[in-house]
Parts: structure tokens; C-alpha cells; sequence
């Protein structure tokens, strides 16, 4: 990629020099280098944040000179990298599901459980009185029964 100078990409964009320094140093601009000249700017960059950068003043590719790939091997390196980073990635994402689905599981289970203790789903006692096998209301005791802890009336 070309890359331009602080001043070469201020003309470019049509913008000042401090808008173009001040958007690198709040990071909204890119550069590719810092040198003790100062900043290379890469064109697609300074494009992408500025579309209305002068495109016509830019040289087409085809009329540029090629730059040779200086090391290959260390692109096809590269590329296996990410591809095992890819590899590990799909099967965290797939171990993640995995365990997704037996907490959605293990929740249904809780949840049934929880239905069934609420709504009192246990098998009441088999009696031959129809009546004995219904559940029966806890009588009720006064305010001052339980203050004292004593079942009928006050004793004084």
C-alpha cells in the first residue's frame, strides 16, 4: 500500500494538517509508522476516514511499479496461524454450545421440579375415608397466641 506523509495526506483529504494530527492522536486516523520524519499514513486509511479525499490525484495501480513480495513464507506462516486460531476458536464456540444446551437442560429440570413443589403434585396418603385424604387447613392462632407461645386464650 502506498503510504503518505502528514502533509502529503492533509492535502489529499482536503483537510489541515492539525484535523489530520489531531485524529491520529485520538486514534479515529491510523498510521502505519512513526518515524523521527513523522507519520506514514496509509491512502485506504486516510480514505476510509476521509472518503472525500481526493481519488483522482492518486496514481492507478496498474501504472505504479510492482513492489516485489519480499518474504512469502512468511505470509503462508501467517495464514496457518490463523487458520489454527480459526480451528480453535469453532471448537470453543462449539464446546460453548454444548454446555449451553445442558444448562438449558439442567434449567427445564429445575424448572419442572419447582412447578411440581409449588402446584404440591405429590400423591397424597391412600385412606378409606375420602374425606381424611384431603389436605386440612392449619388453624389459625392469634397475635398474642404466638407472642407468648400458648394455644387457647391469655392466662394473665
Amino acid at each position: 500500500m502506498t503510504k503518505v506523509s502528514l502533509n502529503a495526506a492533509a492535502k489529499l483529504a482536503g483537510v489541515s494538517k492539525s484535523t489530520i494530527s489531531k485524529a491520529l492522536k485520538t486514534g479515529i486516523l491510523s498510521y502505519a509508522e512513526r518515524t523521527t520524519a513523522g507519520y506514514q499514513i496509509d491512502i485506504s486509511e486516510l480514505t476510509r476516514v476521509y472518503p472525500t479525499a481526493a481519488p483522482n490525484t492518486l496514481k492507478p495501480v496498474a501504472n505504479q511499479s510492482p513492489e516485489p513480495l519480499e518474504n512469502t513464507s512468511n505470509l503462508s506462516h501467517s495464514s496457518q496461524l490463523l487458520m489454527l486460531r480459526l480451528e480453535a476458536a469453532e471448537e470453543q464456540q462449539r464446546r460453548t454450545d454444548a454446555m449451553l444446551e445442558d444448562i438449558r437442560e439442567d434449567r427445564d429440570r429445575w424448572r419442572q421440579q419447582a412447578t411440581a413443589l409449588l402446584t404440591d403434585q405429590r400423591a397424597l396418603p391412600v385412606t378409606d375415608d375420602a374425606e381424611s385424604a384431603l389436605p386440612t387447613a392449619p388453624t389459625a392462632q392469634g397475635f398474642w397466641s404466638r407472642l407468648f407461645g400458648k394455644t387457647h386464650g391469655f392466662d394473665a
